[in-house]
């Protein structure tokens, strides 16, 4: 088991390797996330999306072991649901046409997780079933479509 584990390390970290950007090119050389301008606002509502997904991930985690502890809940759904908030914030506006379908597909996505945090809250509290796999897909379709629209990789 101990020979698989360090397997799987390797290869998480060769993946890692060579899929970063170059360390020695120059900024500008660097790519850019598809010409997005220095006032581009796009890259930065897919950053603030995608952590309010991990904390959305987070926070869904504790619903696996039952009972629910309630303050860690309270606590993980309060960051979830900041983290959501900044990211809705984030995405508005935009410069071009690309840029302003990119960021309402990345609303898209986080009115997805509001509803799966929602859902979360009323499972937590033992007021009914969590079916957050299905919406966890349709979330990671619509980053994977605003990153796209946006020029991220």
């Amino acid at each position: 088991m101990r020979n698989f584990l360090i397997f799987v390390a390797a290869i998480v970290l060769a993946m890692w390797y060579f899929r970063r950007a170059p360390s020695g090119a120059p900024e500008a050389d660097r790519p850019s996330g598809g010409g997005a301008s220095a006032a581009s606002r796009g890259p930065g509502c897919l950053l603030a999306a995608e952590s309010a997904n991990r904390a959305l991930s987070d926070a869904t985690h504790l619903l696996l072991s039952m009972p629910v502890d309630v303050s860690r809940w309270s606590d993980a759904e309060s960051g979830a649901s900041s983290a959501i908030s900044r990211a809705e914030s984030t995405c508005s506006g935009g410069a071009t046409e690309a840029e302003r379908e990119g960021m309402e597909t990345a609303r898209d996505a986080l009115a997805l997780m509001r509803t799966s945090l929602a859902e979360g809250a009323k499972a937590a509290l033992g007021a009914g079933g969590f079916q957050g796999a299905a919406r966890q897909e349709a979330i990671d379709n619509r980053l994977a479509s605003a990153r796209s629209k946006l020029g991220v990789r």
